[in-house]
């Protein structure tokens, strides 16, 4: 890249400036004409508007009621309310797994990757404001759209992961794209940002730190003066509902006039390429492939919704689905407003030139007078009938049907089923479709934005992080999934290596999320029924693999993986952990109904007769003598276990095996074992008697 890259005028460098001015041209044509309608309307609607149009906005209806009831904004409201619950309940917002649970590599990998992003979500990132702002997007418009990338400025002190949350109507994509993946399979994909003309010179001038060469090509003040918007957007301006439009700032240039860039990424002959222009007027810099501007070679768009409508690559959202709805409650409050303002303030039919006070007529004031020669037939009062019931139940109907619509529950839903809400049941009912319509949106949601955002700042993470603090944070993880020694930190080779493994991401929302009863009674199920399949050690006879059973169960009520609650031991089910604990407890018991002093006795008797079989058998077999009666001893204890507890003994076979426990070969009777039907002995003080 050179500074004269606008005087020189190759083919090449032609091409990809009218490349861009293509599509953008093409895009905008079609945004204009298909998408830009209906989003002003929608964003008019959810800011209590009526749209462009409207009856209300004529001559005629100008001193007549113009309410707009705010159904829409409470909708919405309602709706990031539950979103707000449902993500940030817990501590965690993500949960990443291993691909591989039995690779201690993977699970440290996972360990590292989860602290790291859960961190920079929670310091970095005003993660809370951008995900609500993604949400009333989807919610509003029908679209949200971001762009992720690493911002670093050594100058500022700025090295840390962005989600910079982007306007419908700066974002351009082609309009045959897959609905499926709008971004992906877009042959380009034009962003148009603001920028400071300072900013803009800033970078003209600037080297680069990779190649010593300025970022950007270097021109004049008319060039860039051209590329100041001459007309403002009116989207933008609906959006900020009757301001000045902020962007638009035509005239001389200063420092502070704003310019338009376009970040244009292009597919092209099979691979996307990015470069910036100035507007549609010139060529900032050569395009490099997207690998050299971003590692993972991924665009670093993402398009989400929280409705689906297949084949439309810019779908409506519950606003726009509900602006019919929405009219028929404005119509209904306006008539019945302007019938309550008739019966309570007459209307007045006056005969011409007959010398009435019309003046104090119209202003209706309680103990006025008005002069007028004739009263009987100089004036006439046109008595107008009161609201009936009917304007009232049909406000109703209609408050439940954009309830039904829009998937929200409010208290005018439970006050017009009165009968139907004086249950608990009843109440169920009522909110049950207004949960599962929420939770649909906020999977949706979660499938084509989140998790697909949260999927590229992983990525950002692998390459990009440097942060001591985050990194100690994450080791100290990893360290603890690898069973290092307390003060031991993770290596940068080891930690490269952790960054680099496959993991998988999941955001914690399941499908009862928009109810926290619901949530609470969904988990304590799945914890009961999980108990009570384990509880007798049947099935394990059967080699139930216990891992499965935990993601089906969790699964069917809402979680993706309910393995993220258990923590087992390396090469033991969840299960068998369970059974060592209660063995564990079990001993603690047994070692407090039995004194100590009584087993210390019991050894150092054990002892005694070892040495004095020590003079008669060589050392080898008495010290085998004395592992043998030591084991004989635990056998004693672990048998009165059993007998008090029977379930223990599927999984104690299974842990005496594990421990290298082999059967007697040739089969038989061990004559040192109590016989079958005997009392099991009873240690007492009595019994024991010291050896010395």
């Amino acid at each position: 890249m050179t500074n004269d890259l606008q005087a020189t005028s190759t083919t090449a460098e032609r091409n990809y400036l009218a490349l861009a001015r293509d599509a953008f041209t093409s895009s905008t044509t079609f945004f204009d004409a298909s998408i830009r309608s209906p989003v002003e309307a929608a964003l008019r609607q959810f800011q209590g508007v009526h749209p462009q149009g409207s009856k209300y906005h004529t001559d005629s209806y100008r001193a007549r009621s113009r309410l707009f009831r705010p159904k829409t904004r409470t909708s919405v409201r309602k709706n990031e309310a539950v979103a707000s619950e449902a993500f940030f309940s817990t501590n965690d917002v993500v949960d990443i797994s291993a691909e591989d649970e039995d690779n201690p590599i993977q699970r440290a990998s996972a360990a590292v990757k989860n602290s790291l992003l859960n961190y920079r979500l929670r310091k970095s990132i005003p993660w809370f404001q951008i995900l609500m702002g993604a949400y009333q997007d989807a919610q509003v418009t029908g679209t949200c759209v971001s762009y992720q990338y690493w911002n670093y400025n050594a100058k500022k002190g700025i090295d840390k992961p962005c989600i910079d949350l982007r306007p419908l109507e700066n974002i351009r994509i082609d309009p045959g794209a897959d609905w499926a993946d709008p971004i992906n399979s877009s042959p380009y994909i034009i962003d148009m940002i603001p920028m400071r003309i300072k900013d803009v010179k800033a970078r003209m001038t600037n080297p680069d730190p990779t190649t010593g060469q300025p970022r950007w090509a270097k021109l004049d003040d008319g060039t860039i003066l051209a590329a100041q918007q001459s007309y403002s957007d009116t989207t933008r301006q609906v959006r900020e509902r009757g301001r000045t439009d902020s962007k638009d700032q035509s005239g001389q240039i200063n420092e502070f006039a704003i310019v338009w860039v376009h970040r244009v990424i292009m597919d092209i002959d099979g691979e996307d390429v990015v470069y910036y222009t100035l507007g549609t007027h010139a060529l900032l810099c050569n395009p490099v492939p997207i690998k050299q501007a971003y590692w993972h070679g991924k665009r670093p768009y993402v398009m989400g919704c929280c409705v689906i409508e297949t084949h439309k690559i810019y779908p409506d959202g519950p606003v726009g689905i509900s602006k019919d709805v929405q009219a028929e409650i404005n119509e209904v409050t306006n008539q019945r407003i302007d019938n309550v303002k008739f019966a309570m303030n007459k209307r007045y039919f006056v005969r011409r030139n007959q010398q009435v006070d019309i003046r104090s007529i119209t202003r209706n004031v309680p103990g006025s007078v008005t002069m007028m020669n004739d009263p009987e037939k100089d004036v006439k009062i046109q008595e107008t009938q009161d609201v009936t019931a009917s304007a009232y139940q049909e406000q109703d109907r209609l408050n439940l049907d954009f309830d039904d619509v829009t998937g929200s529950f409010s208290q005018a839903s439970v006050n017009s089923n009165r009968k139907l809400n004086e249950t608990v049941g009843g109440l169920k009912l009522l909110t049950n479709d207004a949960n599962q319509m929420g939770a649909y949106q906020l999977k949706t949601f979660v499938e084509t934005w989140v998790e697909p955002v949260l999927t590229q700042l992983l990525l950002l993470e692998q390459h990009y992080e440097t942060d001591a603090l985050a990194l100690q944070l994450a080791s100290k993880e990893a360290a603890k999934l690898m069973e290092l020694t307390s003060g031991q930190m993770i290596g940068p080779e080891l930690m490269e290596e952790l960054l680099d493994a496959e993991v998988t991401l999941t955001v914690n929302v399941g499908i009862g999320a928009t109810n926290p009863q619901d949530k609470i009674n969904s988990f304590m199920k799945s914890m009961t029924n999980l108990r009570e399949l384990l509880a007798d050690g049947v099935l394990e006879r059967y080699n139930l693999d216990v891992s499965e059973v935990i993601k089906e169960l969790f699964g069917k009520l809402g979680y993706k993986n309910g393995s993220r609650f258990f923590k087992s031991e390396e090469g033991l089910s969840p299960m068998e952990n369970a059974m060592r604990a209660t063995i564990q407890e079990l001993q603690a018991k047994l070692a407090q109904k039995v004194d100590p002093a009584l087993v210390d006795a019991q050894v150092r008797k054990l002892d005694a007769e070892v040495e004095k079989l020590g003079a008669q058998i060589p050392a080898e077999i008495a010290k085998t003598f004395k592992t043998n009666m030591e084991a004989f001893f635990a056998t004693l204890q672990g048998a009165q276990m059993l007998a008090t507890v029977p379930q223990l003994a599927p999984s104690a076979d299974r842990l005496a095996q594990a421990s290298g426990y082999q059967s007697p070969n040739p089969a038989g009777v061990d004559p040192n074992l109590v016989a079958p039907g005997a009392p099991l002995p009873e240690l007492t003080q009595n019994s024991v008697k010291d050896p010395r």
